[in-house]
Order: structure tokens, then C-alpha cells, then sequence
């Protein structure tokens, strides 16, 4: 496992469709995790991935910080549909449902408040040690 969450577990949390395909989920996996380790550093992030971590409630809100920022990162993916024709902002699929898609402010929106839950999580552990962890806004 790259960092402190699987996809299957990503779904679990979210209630994430299986119909989403796991290689839809996995670049923002990716790179939550990056970020995670960015804001909390080495030591911290490596013991949260242990079998039995040290501090196992910095450990199960870095794998919470992890999660939202996951969609944070996921969401642009997930909510854009290509045709030929161009992007889809709304489409009558198989029964005559019309699913309208997010718009980009409504986007952007959701995208922010996921931000913020994962900052929330990991803030408490942040890195002290003189470099500003990247990415992680001051309160």
C-alpha cells in the first residue's frame, strides 16, 4: 500500500460506487498521500503506516486527512464526462433519468470542503520543524 488507505477502503468510508473504477481513484490516492506526508513529515507518516503505530489516533486521523483529500483531488475526474461532442453537463441515461453534473462552483465548493476536513485532521500533527508544511493552511 502506497499510503495509509486502500481504494476499497476509500469506498467504504465515502460510499463510492463500485461502478467508479479503481484507476479513476487511484491518481488522487496517490497523491493525498504525497500531500499527507508532505504536512506531517517522515517520521510521523511512517509510523501511522505501521501495524502498530505508536500514536494510533494521529494515526487514524491521518488516514481521515488522507481520505478527504483523496476526493478533494478525485473529484474534478469524477465529476467530468467526455463525449465527442465535449464535456457533459447533463445526460438522460437508460431508464429516461436526466443526471445533471456538478457545476464548477458547486465543484469547486465541495472540492474546498474536503480540503478543509483533511487540514482539520492533519493540522495537529504538522510538521515543527521550521519548513511550513506545503500546502497546509494556517487557521
Amino acid at each position: 500500500m502506497v499510503g495509509l488507505i486502500t481504494v476499497d477502503e476509500l469506498r467504504a468510508w465515502f460510499a463510492v460506487s463500485p461502478d467508479i473504477a479503481d484507476a479513476r481513484l487511484e491518481p488522487g490516492l496517490a497523491t493525498a498521500a504525497r500531500r499527507v506526508r508532505a504536512w506531517v513529515g517522515d517520521d510521523a507518516y511512517a509510523d501511522a503506516q505501521a501495524e502498530s503505530p505508536v500514536d494510533e489516533v494521529r494515526r487514524d486521523n491521518l488516514r481521515a486527512a488522507e481520505a478527504h483529500l483523496t476526493l478533494h483531488f478525485a473529484l474534478l475526474g469524477l465529476n467530468t464526462v467526455l463525449r465527442p461532442g465535449g464535456v457533459v453537463k447533463q445526460e438522460q441515461v437508460e431508464g429516461g433519468v436526466l443526471v445533471q453534473y456538478l457545476n464548477p462552483a458547486d465543484l469547486d465548493s465541495l472540492a474546498a470542503q474536503y480540503l478543509s476536513a483533511a487540514e482539520e485532521s492533519a493540522r495537529p500533527y504538522a510538521r515543527t520543524d521550521g519548513n511550513p508544511p506545503e500546502g497546509l493552511r494556517a487557521c
